[in-house]
């Protein structure tokens, strides 16, 4: 699969930091996206429909909330990366993600549709990416008031599903539910 470089610190917002970190340097960007997503319905597919509702404190979302965040963010930052290929200059506003959590209605969704839009999605995410030049990968756009890459975005969004992988195995599986 393609390379994709790391992007430096002037192409991302430094909140982006802790998800970039994440990324496995040695291997592909893509190759991560492809295995992570192998991983994370492996995962999802093994836990029962109370495991998947389950909150482990008032105010935070379920697993499958988890699954759909991280499915509207994957499309907020590939439609962030098409801009900035495209060489649109015109700046990208923030967006709320509790209140797409919210209105997403997670947990009244069948799991396996919510894993359907899960893998559809990230195939969709490397489709794009793999067919980017490097020159294309490096252009900056500018979202949230920042300056970001085309490439900083892959990356952010495979740091961002790690991150939150951890987060569930942490908080959600290792409690008895």
């Amino acid at each position: 699969m393609k390379k994709i470089t790391e992007p430096n610190h002037l192409e991302y917002a430094m909140y982006y930091e802790n998800y970039i970190k994440k990324v496995d340097k040695t291997v592909s960007v893509l190759d991560q996206l492809k295995l992570n997503a192998k991983s994370t319905v492996e995962l999802i597919k093994s836990l029962n429909e109370t495991q998947l509702t389950y909150s482990y404190a008032e105010g935070k979302w379920s697993i499958k909330d988890i699954i759909q965040h991280l499915i509207d963010c994957e499309r907020v930052f590939i439609y962030r990366a098409m801009r900035f290929a495209r060489n649109d200059k015109s700046p990208l506003p923030f967006f709320d993600e509790d209140a797409f959590a919210k209105e997403a209605n997670a947990d009244k969704l069948t799991t396996s549709k919510l894993l359907k839009e899960f893998t559809t999605t990230r195939n969709a995410t490397i489709a794009f990416f793999n067919n980017q030049s490097a020159s294309v990968m490096k252009r900056i756009g500018i979202a949230s008031n920042y300056n970001m890459s085309v490439r900083a975005c892959a990356w952010i969004i495979c740091g961002h599903e790690i991150h939150h992988m951890g987060v569930i195995k942490e908080r959600y599986l290792l409690n008895k539910i």
